[in-house]
């Protein structure tokens, strides 16, 4: 299985050899490659680059449905929607380029649909792939993107997307359920990808590899152990998609809620939800034995697996913020674990209220490094919740 699993993998030298927004699609459906998403879309200071052009836009697209783009990235991908709706496509005697070039429709799709614009600023772009559809090569790949661009907009259904690869590959990055003769079919599907040389493929393969997999190892709700708390608290970045942050009022004579997330006892508190069903020695802010003067008192714990949960609020942007991150949780965890108190692991868990992801790798990577800390996991503040005022 792991064999299969690394025959699937794309190198980073394939990625930088793919035009932006097809790297952008590949990324969105590895998941486990999704954090290197914003490295493609944000242009080099050195580079010339159009920052307006369609497949920035694009790549935008699929970091913004995977939740890992700054207020600025959302800015772009909306002067580059409106920039986008304001030129003529399929014109005569123009070659057309974003009118069939189906990675990018998807990308372009996925942004409007995560970035909540607005219903009567979509029926251009609506109307744009209703003549796409019928003028990409009728190859049930092609076709495929467009389609699926197509169901994102809620004027097409899944069965509209033929391969049944890729309507797997693409419904399992969406989180969302497919039908289990689909997974079947997709599966062996990719299987006899292996060693395939065009790479959306071979990540559309991926994706439903890593369906398959989870699918077949959903954890029974009793005897979770220290890998599925791990990935449970991994999944809530993708559960946030169903938090209640309402723009306009979905209930006639309700008025539209937003659950905010304002500090790291509200971060906390959602962790609780999560975990506390599964796990039900879970507790929280507990004291520990006094250490000299200070009584260390950790977030939440689960002493069974021996295992605290630290939660951190990055409430700044940039270094300074993020080393005083690193210092609180390396200072939590030589109070926390040892002998003296029961706990033997650290998951630090972060919100990020800035979304500044590019800092992520090292942050986790210095963390991760120290004895004892097992896991860095940081959520950045979703884009669909947009604060009208930052504090």
């Amino acid at each position: 299985m792991t064999e299969l699993k690394s025959a699937l993998d794309i190198s980073e030298s394939d990625y930088s050899a793919l035009p932006v927004h097809v790297a952008g699609f590949c990324a969105f459906l590895i998941k486990s490659d999704r954090a290197m998403l914003p490295s493609l879309f944000r242009p080099d200071e050195e580079a010339d680059e159009d920052v307006a052009a369609y497949p920035r836009v694009a790549c935008i697209g699929y970091a913004l449905a995977a939740g890992l783009v700054s207020d600025n990235d959302l800015a772009s991908f909306r002067q580059g929607f409106e920039h986008l709706s304001g030129r003529t496509f399929f014109a005569e005697g123009r070659v057309p380029r974003f009118e069939i070039d189906g990675f990018a429709l998807l990308g372009v799709a996925l942004g409007a649909q995560t970035a909540g614009i607005a219903e009567d600023q979509l029926g251009w772009f609506v109307q744009l792939l209703a003549r796409s559809a019928t003028t990409v090569p009728q190859d049930e790949w092609e076709y495929g993107l467009v389609k699926a661009a197509q169901v994102l907009l809620g004027v097409e259904a899944w069965g509209a997307v033929a391969d049944v690869l890729f309507r797997v590959a693409v419904q399992a990055a969406l989180n969302q359920d497919c039908d289990a003769n689909d997974r079947q079919l997709a599966w062996e599907r990719a299987v006899n990808l292996v060693g395939e040389t065009a790479l959306p493929k071979l990540a559309a393969a991926r994706s439903v590899f890593d369906s398959c997999v989870e699918a077949l190892s959903r954890m029974p709700v009793h005897g979770a152990g220290f890998p599925e708390l791990v990935s449970l608290l991994d999944e809530v970045r993708d559960a946030m998609s169903h938090w209640t942050y309402e723009t306009k009022p979905r209930v006639k004579g309700v008025l539209p809620q937003q659950w905010e997330v304002d500090h790291e006892y509200h971060v906390q508190n959602l962790l609780w939800t999560v975990l506390r069903p599964v796990f039900k020695d879970l507790v929280d802010e507990q004291s520990l034995p006094k250490l000299g003067h200070t009584t260390p008192r950790y977030d939440l714990g689960v002493p069974s697996l021996q295992t605290i949960i630290e939660v951190k609020f990055m409430r700044r942007a940039g270094p300074a913020e993020c080393r005083k991150i690193t210092q609180e949780i390396a200072a939590d965890r030589s109070l926390y674990l040892g002998d003296r108190t029961g706990y033997e692991r650290l998951v630090a868990f972060i919100w990020d209220d800035c979304r500044q992801t590019e800092e992520y790798a090292t942050l986790q990577m210095g963390l991760e490094s120290l004895d004892g800390i097992e896991k860095v996991i940081i959520l950045p503040r979703p884009s669909r919740m947009e604060r009208s005022e930052q504090s």
